[in-house]
């Protein structure tokens, strides 16, 4: 066999190997579990996930209030309901950073990490200050690609086979995908985050619209802001480097030796991997049926839809008038920081009360950490039923702003919540 076509089928399978262990097998593994546990169809989880999260997630980032005895076990997670990433390798980091999140609470500041089919970090935390600065949830970005993630890795895992099995011009021009998939990563994530930046309504605070950070440091408001490449991007710059060294060393071959007519073997062993990936594609797309993707999907960009600022125009007006004018926007620039300065605040209390994780992340932004009133107003004296009924109320007010964060609980989490605030007064 002629080296260069040994040495391409080696360097492919290697960027096969890395695909399949950082990606394919904990997206397929995983698909469909968040959606059960959101469902509460805990039961419906193969028993399989359990060991895949656990042995994937060893060394991840976990949110600072998550038990040590809860840590790196999903089983014991679901249990008490803290929140659960996708285990992929993650691709880019973003994290949000202002002075009231003290290092000693918050090391990493307040990292949300992004994956090829999901999030993982703190999410929950950094939709609410989103959704306090007029932004969507997290969530919304890359909606349809992060439910297309597992198809389109297990096609790229066939056509690295097809590279590997045949030796043909044309399926080496398909190797441009495996390397190109970083870029394509960056300019899918860029597109999303421009997408946020100019697609803001109205929240507690008002901002411009604006493009935030793809690569080091910037700012929004009153918070500091990073975001850069982790592991997930480093071993998919490996697996374009495998794949282009891969594509030359054959493309080489295929001159100096005219390739031999495929045997029957090389059509046996690609028709096992054809069988193996559609039946995986089957399976995924399976749970995605069972878990309803496309009708979650749906309630997601329905719940979340954001209307483009207009500009404002400011007519003619007499001196006193636009001084009248200037006085009121200098007073709503004040309003806002005195709203941001409260945003912090309630940063910096983070973990010092202690909150089920579903008041922390979607009420103390607003309420204040033990419900003594911040940007919105107390809580505390509110009976069970008083706040029950207030609940229930902003449920089916959709027009509200409490929507975008109460939109997927429960009755049994909405009852929780009024038992739990209807405890603070004691406390």
């Amino acid at each position: 066999m002629n080296i260069g076509f040994f040495m391409a089928r080696i360097l492919a399978t290697a960027a096969l190997a890395l695909l399949l262990y950082g990606f394919i097998i904990p997206s397929v593994g995983f698909n469909g579990t968040l959606e059960r546990i959101k469902d509460s169809k805990v039961e419906a989880i193969p028993s399989y996930t359990y060991p895949l999260w656990n042995f994937y997630q060893k060394g991840r980032y976990i949110g600072i209030n998550t038990p040590q005895t809860a840590r790196y076990n999903l089983k014991k997670m679901i249990e008490i309901s803290e929140e659960i990433g996708v285990p992929s390798l993650p691709v880019w980091n973003f994290s949000l950073e202002a002075p009231n999140y003290p290092k000693e609470a918050f090391p990493q500041g307040l990292p949300v990490y992004i994956h090829f089919d999901g999030l993982s970090g703190e999410v929950h935390e950094m939709n609410t200050i989103n959704h306090y600065v007029g932004m969507a949830p997290m969530e919304r970005g890359g909606i349809y690609e992060s439910a297309l993630a597992p198809y389109a890795l297990i096609a790229l895992a066939m056509l690295l086979v097809l590279f590997i099995v045949y030796d043909n011009k044309w399926i080496n021009r398909l190797m441009a995908v495996p390397i190109l998939l970083p870029f394509l990563f960056v300019g899918i994530y860029g597109y999303w985050l421009y997408w946020f930046g100019h697609n803001l309504h109205g929240g507690a605070i008002t901002i411009k619209p604006f493009m935030p950070v793809i690569l080091g440091d910037g700012k929004v408001a009153q918070f500091t802001t990073h975001a850069y490449p982790v592991i997930g991007f480093w071993v998919l710059i490996a697996i374009s480097i495998l794949s282009l060294l891969a594509w030359w060393l054959k493309s080489r071959a295929l001159k100096n030796q005219p390739a031999k007519k495929a045997t029957p073997m090389q059509h046996f062993i690609m028709l096992i991997a054809l069988l193996i990936g559609t039946g995986t594609s089957a399976y995924v797309l399976k749970t995605d049926m069972e878990v309803d993707t496309l009708g979650k999907i749906s309630k997601v960009i329905n719940a979340s839809k954001t209307t483009m600022p207009t500009e404002i125009k400011i007519p003619e007006a007499t001196e006193a008038q636009k001084e009248a004018i200037l006085k009121e926007r200098e007073e709503q620039r004040k309003e806002q920081e005195l709203k941001i300065k409260a945003l912090e605040s309630r940063a910096g209390s983070v973990g010092k009360f202690k909150v089920s994780p579903m008041y922390k992340s979607n009420c103390a932004p607003c309420h204040g950490v033990s419900g003594e009133g911040n940007v919105g107003p107390k809580l505390v004296g509110l009976s069970k039923d008083e706040m029950l009924k207030k609940i229930l109320e902003y449920k089916t007010n959709e027009n509200e702003m409490h929507i975008a964060v109460i939109e997927y609980m429960s009755d049994e989490d909405m009852e929780k919540l009024a038992e739990e605030i209807a405890q603070f007064e004691a406390q």
